[in-house]
């Protein structure tokens, strides 16, 4: 009995100990596969989390063609935490609804003057083939 109680508690730890160390964004956005890639697809999980920091960036409206301009989404509302979050390890647009495009990029006015830019996903594959966390 004690020692299953030993096995038991070992096991919970080692469960916490792998939560603590995966990012809670990408738990929250892939749940039991995120530990599952954490374990065994160490890379693939370096690309969830290069995604979330790396696919987009803030611009200014003015930097903007005509055509890019028309293409913006406007019906995407960002609380104060997320305008606060923006370009953070916090940041994270699944929240918002927004998945990264297959072939074209998106843009969402965050106000006025400024634009979220969000790469598509070829885009976002390019540059983590030389990106520090890319493993392979």
């Amino acid at each position: 009995m004690k020692k299953l109680i030993i096995v038991a508690g070992f096991l919970i730890s080692t469960s916490v100990s792998f939560s603590q160390d995966i990012d809670s964004r990408i738990l929250k956005n892939k749940g039991k596969q995120a530990e599952k890639l954490y374990v065994y697809n160490k890379n693939s999980y370096n690309y969830l989390l290069f995604e979330l920091d790396h696919s987009y960036e803030l611009v200014s409206k003015k930097s903007l063609s005509k055509e890019q301009i028309s293409l913006m989404k406007k019906n995407i509302t960002l609380s104060d935490s997320d305008l606060a979050n923006i370009g953070t390890p916090n940041f994270n647009f699944y929240d918002l609804g927004i998945r990264l495009s297959k072939s074209e990029r998106q843009y969402v006015q965050v106000n006025k003057e400024k634009v979220l830019v969000f790469y598509a996903i070829p885009e976002v594959t390019k540059a983590f083939t030389t990106s520090p966390l890319n493993t392979k």
